[in-house]
């Protein structure tokens, strides 16, 4: 065997492998978990856990789903996640998405229902009825108030991904990331009513960005990225794919 065919061999190996990770790829997937210190329901906070696409060529976030628990239920013992007994709402529906130049990333909310209603906006001719700015003005009140079934129970959790996305946040970035949960209550929660405290929804803000903390006094604490695992179906096409080429210069070679 050749010390080309061995270069040879290594060159597209490395290849290979650079095409199956999703690091080396314009759009890449990620795992996100954020958390918003719940200081009235300790030990347990409210806590997103998603994953999302991003498309490092045009810092777009795409994809983004995942899990919000309640932290003013649980169905068994106190416990902080991830051991937690917490009710858990599947977020499916990722509806809202931009880029902001000075904070250098990208928003996105999932949400549980596919639409935006998700609180009451007193304003005149309003259209924003789900921004945590509109949730703190209108003190969080439920979409549809004063009617209870006129809730529709939406719940979102808005991410921030820096440009970099592996990067860690800085805090004014992090001031900005925010939840809300007007849903019924369920198993195990305090209050009855048309949101999660009668008609006001558990929210949770920051007050250096938008004015106040949450409904109960919730504030974003902290938020992790990492990179998703390939999928073990593009690990064994690589593998597949560096095998042939590797017979293939065998042959050659000989």
């Amino acid at each position: 065997m050749t010390s080309k065919f061995i270069q040879t061999t290594i060159a597209m190996a490395a290849g290979l492998v650079l095409v199956a990770s999703p690091s080396h790829a314009a759009t890449s997937s990620y795992n996100v978990t954020t958390t918003w210190f719940e200081p009235q329901t300790q030990p347990r906070d409210t806590v997103f856990v998603g994953s999302f696409d991003y498309d490092s060529a045009t810092h777009t976030v795409s994809n983004l789903q995942g899990q919000l628990s309640e932290a003013m239920t649980r169905t068994g013992a106190k416990l902080a996640y991830p051991n937690d007994s917490m009710v858990w709402l599947d977020l499916s529906y990722q509806l809202v998405s931009w880029h902001d130049t000075t904070l250098g990333g990208t928003f996105a909310a999932a949400f549980k229902n596919n639409n935006t209603n998700t609180f009451y906006n007193a304003a005149p001719g309003a259209s924003d009825f789900w921004s945590p700015q509109v949730g703190v003005d209108n003190g969080a009140i439920f979409y549809g108030f004063p009617t209870k079934a006129s809730n529709p129970g939406n719940a979102y959790a808005l991410i921030f991904v820096p440009d970099d996305p592996l990067a860690a946040l800085t805090q004014a970035q992090v001031d900005k990331l925010a939840y809300a949960d007007c849903t019924p209550t369920a198993a195990g929660g305090m209050m009855m009513g048309g949101g999660m405290m009668g008609s006001v929804c558990m929210t949770g803000t920051s007050l250096a960005a938008y004015g106040s903390a949450g409904s109960m006094d919730g504030y974003p604490k902290m938020q992790t990225i990492t990179a998703a695992v390939p999928e073990p179906s593009s690990v064994l096409l690589a593998l597949v794919g560096l095998g042939s080429v590797g017979m293939a210069l065998r042959r050659r070679a000989c």
